[in-house]
């Protein structure tokens, strides 16, 4: 276990060391790096105690509680991730926690006339121990599972504004994320009942549940740090607009819409305008369009662009380019001036970034694959 946990720590320092000399690192970025720098300190912190000498006093306290520094950084960096602005009050209301937890561990120990040693990734209870002693790693799980659902709703409010600002998910739609977060919530709770069976049960070794503590964090970083540098800036250039994505309107969303100034002649206008952009200029071959894109092409703004998607065309903005890009491969398939193209290749010169999108929209705009439309 020793020789895992070296390996997750050498790795950590060479990915901070990597992002740390990055050329024009975004803010998202330091949030990153702050992170991996505190889980680099836990996987320290559990290989020393466990295989090499105790940490007391305030540097043991310290070490100990540094999930409750590197949890909200990986919310912290999943929020700059996703487009949200961060104000320095959020930052320290988040970070709060470790030295409160930190103070009040220290005063108690003191006040209880004890110095509390950490040995093999805890705390040891001494003799006639006080209560709190039993307790005090509680505030770390109710931490990480808070900060759990905190990332899962994060997620889920990216994925469904994606599909009102985007004409694409590939890169941005942040399903590693999701699935990273899950793996490392099972193997949290996985962990948890080894370590509560070896303190209460003595199953095994205690030091060798902590060790496994140790080396999730390191698995956790492996991750995060496989896909997060390979991460695509998802709100370059493009100011992020949370908006209602509901293709129906909901009443709430009627009552923005009603605040927004258009009138329903003026809607009517403004959407023949946007059909005819779409029909004549054709933007949406272009892979990279998103909201933004289409909003200064077609001189009607943001807010009101994705109002007469979603109100007049019942749509998303991600399905409503995507069935013009539908409609345009159809032409080319049935084209004989484009019969020497593969079908991937139609699919890329109507504006899709993969051959999985195109499939997917195809068969839902056709009901038919586009191998079998192309027999047809």
């Amino acid at each position: 276990m020793e020789t895992i946990l070296n390996a997750g720590l050498g790795i950590g320092v060479f990915m901070f060391l990597v992002l740390l000399f990055k050329r024009g690192k975004k803010r998202s970025d330091y949030y990153f790096l702050s992170w991996i720098l505190m889980t680099i300190g836990q996987i320290g912190f559990y290989e020393v105690t466990i295989f090499q000498f105790p940490l007391s006093g305030i540097i043991g306290v310290l070490g100990f509680a540094l999930p409750l520094l590197s949890t909200p950084l990986l919310f912290l960096y999943l929020l700059a991730l996703t487009g949200h602005s961060i104000s320095w009050k959020s930052v320290f209301v988040h970070l709060a926690i470790y030295p409160i937890y930190v103070i009040t561990l220290m005063v108690l120990a003191e006040k209880n006339g004890f110095v509390l040693s950490a040995s093999n990734g805890y705390f040891i209870p001494p003799k006639n121990a006080p209560l709190w002693m039993f307790y005090y790693a509680v505030p770390l799980a109710i931490s990480g599972t808070t900060y759990f659902f905190l990332n899962l709703l994060l997620l889920q409010k990216h994925q469904k504004s994606i599909v009102s600002l985007f004409s694409y998910d590939e890169k941005i739609n942040l399903k590693w994320a999701v699935y990273v977060i899950y793996a490392s919530f099972v193997l949290f709770v996985v962990v948890s009942f080894l370590i509560f069976g070896a303190t209460q049960f003595q199953l095994f070794p205690i030091k060798n549940a902590f060790a496994l503590v140790g080396i999730c964090s390191g698995l956790v970083l492996i991750a995060f740090g496989f896909y997060g540098f390979r991460q695509t800036t998802i709100f370059s250039n493009m100011e992020p607009l949370f908006l209602n994505h509901d293709a129906k309107a909901s009443p709430l969303e009627k009552s923005s819409y009603a605040k927004s100034g258009l009138t329903e002649a003026a809607i009517q206008q403004l959407a023949q305008k946007l059909t005819l952009h779409m029909e004549k200029e054709k933007p949406f071959l272009n892979e990279d369009l998103n909201l933004h894109l289409l909003s200064q092409q077609t001189q009607i703004a943001p807010s009101h662009l994705s109002q007469i998607i979603n109100q007049h065309f019942k749509k998303h903005f991600y399905d409503f380019v995507n069935s013009y890009r539908v409609a345009e491969a159809k032409e080319k398939i049935c084209s004989q001036a484009h019969a020497h193209l593969s079908l991937l290749g139609i699919a890329f010169e109507c504006g899709f970034k993969s051959k999985s999108s195109f499939n997917r929209y195809f068969k839902k705009y056709t009901g038919s694959a586009p191998s079998e439309f192309r027999k047809k």
